[in-house]
């Protein structure tokens, strides 16, 4: 919608203008209205309305003097200038201010709607090539940066579909500046000094990486990045490596110290190779994951793994965790983990095996929770994308034992919450029944059916929520209404007996006494006594 703003000392004239055009039809919004030049100043300048219909003779500043003082403000609507006077120099002031629109009094409605309309189309013609033109720009870059954002996740991640064109075509079509030379990819991966949340740890990354790329117009190195599952990975075309070191070392030295106080920042180098569809992106992260044994805030060249000759049995790990899962044993989930912790310590052991084991634990455990989950009301949401990204900040093999033991005590603490909750509704549902039907001869399977689950699990649910078995809770609320029912002389003691389900009077009053210690009728003449 377009705005207007009306001007003139006249208030009749003012009033005429707002009902004279159709303004809604010509998608158009009067904001404001003024009576004095002074005023329809400061409010052109505050609204910047699109077009202004002010009377060239104005109290306070004129019509002409408000449009000259507008536009040496900077802002430049389009004006309608409206005199009661045919004078030509009116109208050439006008245009030498730019104006090009200007009526006579008496205001006619089809010329000012007329000049209205050559105003809107003017605007959005405007708007239609400034618009285009940044929009088309805009587009332009943007598709270029997710083609080679796209390019460089297919290079890094599945570079056996990447087609394997010449390095010049490449440059062309994804606005690369490789040359023939040597490759490596480096990750960066900050590890915060405090908790962070996940979106406030994404904004680190970002700034991490706009930091890099805002200081690369003076280094040697061509390098493209790209921000991908809480680390930063820059693919490198350079020279020599003497010049990779210097800039390297250049580049991780400003980093520390610009981000000392939210972080220590690793660095994982990736082997050096001479073609670009060879260049190895798990080399660098799995340089980043060394961190665990060779320690944070460092420099990490993947030829220095080597050492790292041994690994991890994992499917034993795992198969033992499943059962512990499985049976929801959180006890022996924390003796396990805690029994790992010296297995993993070796220096000898290859910490990628090490990661790559407690990222399985979160799909084991995902998993086995899904299954569990099938048998309930509730929908099952397993946030992986946090775990994962709390195992991958995890910067000790401790920090690895202790996060999976929290997220393990979490999920399956909270699987029997729900689980709790489920039994305990059970127990109040079959409470209720009982209360309701206790003139009735109901079994512990009648219950079981009510609530459609099994009467042998109903039967251990019952026992461990209440502490006693279903018989005996039974004969428990049975002697209790009857002991109500017995103050009352309304009823017969046999009739007592069949209000609370026994319709023997002579097993009722041998039940009762077994219970209470006297006879129905005793108990009433004590009562009544």
């Amino acid at each position: 919608m377009f705005t207007a703003l009306l001007a003139d000392d006249e208030i009749n004239i003012l009033n005429l203008l707002e009902k004279l055009v159709d303004w809604d039809s010509l998608n158009i919004k009067v904001v404001e209205k003024c009576q004095n030049g002074t005023d329809a100043y400061h409010s052109i300048v505050s609204l910047k309305p699109d077009i202004v219909i002010i009377d060239i003779k104005m109290p306070g500043l004129s019509g002409l003097d408000v449009v000259k003082q507008t536009q040496e403000n900077g802002t430049f609507p389009n004006f309608i200038l409206i005199s009661g006077h045919r004078q030509f120099e009116y109208a050439r002031s006008a245009i030498q201010y730019g104006v090009e629109n200007y009526l006579v009094k008496p205001l006619n409605k089809e010329e000012l709607t007329d000049n209205l309309t050559q105003i809107i189309h003017r605007i959005e013609k405007e708007r239609s090539s400034n618009d285009y033109k940044a929009m088309l720009e805009q587009q332009i870059e943007s598709n270029i940066a997710v083609s080679r954002e796209n390019f460089l996740r297919m290079l890094f991640f599945s570079p056996d579909l990447l087609e394997q064109q010449p390095l010049d075509e490449i440059n062309r079509q994804y606005g690369f500046h490789f040359s023939h030379g040597k490759y490596r990819v480096v990750s960066i991966k900050p590890d915060t000094k405090e908790p962070f949340t996940l979106p406030q740890y994404q904004i680190l990354l970002k700034q991490i990486y706009e930091f890099i790329i805002a200081r690369l117009g003076d280094s040697p190195l061509i390098m493209y990045g790209i921000i991908e599952s809480d680390e930063i990975f820059f693919l490198i075309n350079y020279e020599t490596e003497d010049k990779l070191a210097c800039s390297l070392s250049s580049i991780f030295d400003i980093l520390k110290n610009k981000f000392y106080s939210y972080c220590y920042v690793t660095m994982g180098i990736s082997s050096m190779s001479d073609t670009l569809f060879h260049v190895s992106f798990q080399e660098s992260h799995n340089a980043v994951i060394s961190r665990i044994t060779l320690g944070k805030d460092r420099m990490i060249d993947y030829n220095g793994l080597s050492r790292f000759r041994l690994k991890l049995n994992k499917s034993r790990y795992l198969d033992q965790f499943s059962t512990y899962i499985d049976t929801l044993n959180i006890a022996s989930i924390e003796k396990a983990l805690s029994q790992l912790s010296p297995e993993i310590s070796d220096e000898a052991l290859n910490p990628t095996s090490v990661f790559d084991l407690f990222m399985s634990l979160i799909y084991l455990l995902e998993e086995h929770l899904a299954d569990l989950y099938k048998e309930t009301e509730i929908e099952f949401v397993f946030p992986r994308k946090q775990y994962m990204s709390q195992i991958r900040n995890a910067v000790t093999k401790e920090d690895l034992i202790q996060c999976m033991k929290h997220i393990m005590i979490k999920e399956i603490s909270s699987y029997e919450k729900y689980q709790y909750n489920k039994d305990s509704r059970y127990i109040s549902l079959a409470k209720q029944y009982i209360y309701d039907h206790i003139d009735q001869n109901i079994s512990l399977n009648d219950v079981a059916e009510m609530l459609f689950i099994n009467p042998s699990y109903f039967s251990t649910l019952f026992k461990r929520e209440t502490g006693e078995t279903f018989s005996n809770y039974m004969t428990d609320m049975r002697i209790k209404r009857s002991k109500e029912l017995l103050k009352n002389l309304e009823y017969s003691i046999s009739e007592v007996g069949c209000k609370v389900g026994y319709q023997d009077a002579k097993y009722f009053s041998k039940v009762f006494q077994k219970s209470v210690g006297i006879k129905p009728s005793q108990f009433r003449k004590l009562y009544t006594n």
